[in-house]
């Protein structure tokens, strides 16, 4: 158990693990010389987004690249500060600790929120052998232990991840691993942190495809050995279903710094409420669903908008196939979208189906208004 989650209260006990609350990240985008006289261009990456983060929980990202799905994750787990709204950990807000504003310790909530990146032979140290990257955040967690107690829970773990026998790979330098003996390198790291959360950046998409449920899998596994959180990154929307599924969570769809829907892998892929997430489905045919064998994509026009201009109104307009004059004025919000399916389970926030789109509201004046003319 993390050192945070220790020093956590009993008043915390109804927080979720981590709240983001309308986050804002915005970024002056990068000028060049000739405009050095103009006022900076601002990317909204991530644009008034609140979800939470439960004990044990999965929550899956998915989009197109450029939708925000990295920004948001990374400042989910205090990596990235906002620059609107707040990140809360177990009811404290992340950078107000880092201040030194609240009772935690700002390097044990950073202790406990972790990282696995898509390259993760950029972060180890070619200059050091495995047992030497891995010693590291050991004496970080557990100071007073023995060098040879932590030989033993380096060899353990990396076993564990499948890396067998333990004492030749923890004697090989980074170079002599492969892409996927690396990542797994990756993961035994962040999981001696004992992490509350792990962000898992597009930690498979560099890997061949015979490998990424293998280690879909063995992440998997170990979250309720290690009582870990993931928010999972993927620009795939077939892992993202995967890793959701087998992980009990959520799939949330990002698009242009906003989520447009979140849900259940099961009810968002089979019947999903944003024209947007029909796109995904579309673009991704092993899904193995009747509805994507459609050859045309279900949207009007293919290029994505400007993200430092975006659409007014419902960001998705401009590609909607069901966009409607209302759509191009308002901006729907995430609401609950209520079906006879989603009403067994809603008391449970974890399993509730939210979507931003007027279509989902019967009586939204959407209904009233003109349909786009292209």
């Amino acid at each position: 158990m993390s050192r945070a989650r220790d020093t956590a209260d009993a008043e915390t006990d109804a927080e979720p693990l981590i709240a983001a609350e309308d986050v804002e990240v915005h970024f002056e985008k990068e000028q060049g010389i000739l405009e050095l006289f103009d006022d900076p261009d601002v990317v909204k990456a991530v644009d008034g987004i609140s979800v939470a983060i439960e004990e044990n929980d999965v929550l899956a990202l998915v989009g197109e690249s450029g939708c925000g799905k990295t920004t948001l994750g990374k400042t989910i787990i205090g990596l990235q500060q906002p620059t609107g709204g707040a990140i809360k950990y177990r009811g404290r807000d992340i950078w107000e600790t880092k201040a030194g504003n609240t009772d935690l310790s700002f390097k044990d909530v950073r202790s406990s929120l972790q990282i696995i990146h898509q390259d993760p032979g950029s972060s180890l140290n070619p200059n050091r052998r495995i047992v030497e990257t891995l010693a590291e955040p050991i004496r970080l967690t557990h100071p007073d232990i023995t060098a040879g107690e932590r030989r033993e829970r380096i060899h353990s773990l990396l076993e564990r991840v499948g890396m067998t026998p333990a004492h030749d790979f923890a004697s090989r330098y980074p170079h002599q691993l492969s892409g996927g003996e690396k990542q797994r390198v990756a993961l035994a790291r962040a999981l001696l942190m004992n992490p509350d959360v792990i962000l898992a950046d597009e930690a498979i998409s560099a890997l061949d495809v015979s490998l990424r449920v293998e280690m879909m899998d063995l992440m998997l596994d170990l979250q309720s050995e290690f009582n870990t959180s993931f928010v999972f990154v993927s620009h795939d929307l077939s892992n993202a279903r995967y890793f959701a599924e087998h992980g009990d969570g959520r799939v949330g769809v990002m698009y242009l710094g906003n989520l447009v829907e979140v849900g259940p892998p099961e009810r968002l892929i089979a019947d999903p409420q944003h024209p947007y997430t029909e796109v995904l489905r579309w673009a991704t045919p092993n899904l193995s669903l009747d509805a994507t064998e459609a050859s045309d994509p279900p949207m009007r026009k293919i290029d994505i908008p400007d993200p430092v201009n975006p659409p007014s109104g419902c960001r998705f307009h401009t590609r909607c196939p069901e966009a409607r004059e209302t759509c191009t004025r308002l901006q729907p919000e995430l609401e609950e979208f209520s079906d006879l399916e989603a009403s067994s389970d809603r008391a449970d926030s974890s399993r509730s189906h939210r979507v931003a789109c007027f279509r989902s509201e019967p009586d939204h004046q959407y209904w009233e208004s003109s349909a786009i003319e292209d």
